[in-house]
């Protein structure tokens, strides 16, 4: 059973493309071939947080409410520096590694 990273925006064109393109690559630099990686609205986010799979929840926006798994701010992939992005692409793969049987080294 794969793991499932969504990331939420207000559109989810625009924004959440751009970080959904930047995990998916990291994830896959990684080895993690068991995550899968979606952009969604956020006004439909609650279909997904019922999911067994959901590991976590990227938020291009902000979030006024808890959820049952991780939320990162992704905001870092829209405006943040070089720095900045891989500091939270390395969050995000902390966290995929702490629900993996075998966690893999980050690079």
């Amino acid at each position: 059973m794969s793991r499932l990273v969504v990331v939420a925006c207000g559109a989810g064109i625009n924004t959440s493309t751009i970080a959904e393109d930047l995990i998916r690559q990291r994830v896959e630099k990684e080895g993690l071939t068991d995550v899968q990686v979606m952009r969604v609205l956020m006004a439909n986010i609650d279909s997904y947080t019922a999911r067994s799979d959901l590991v976590m929840i990227v938020s291009m926006m902000k979030v006024y409410r808890t959820f049952n798994v991780p939320v990162f701010q992704g905001l870092a992939f829209l405006i943040g520096s070089t720095a900045e992005k891989k500091a939270l692409l390395d969050k995000i793969i902390a966290e995929l590694n702490k629900t993996s049987k075998q966690p893999v080294q980050s690079s």
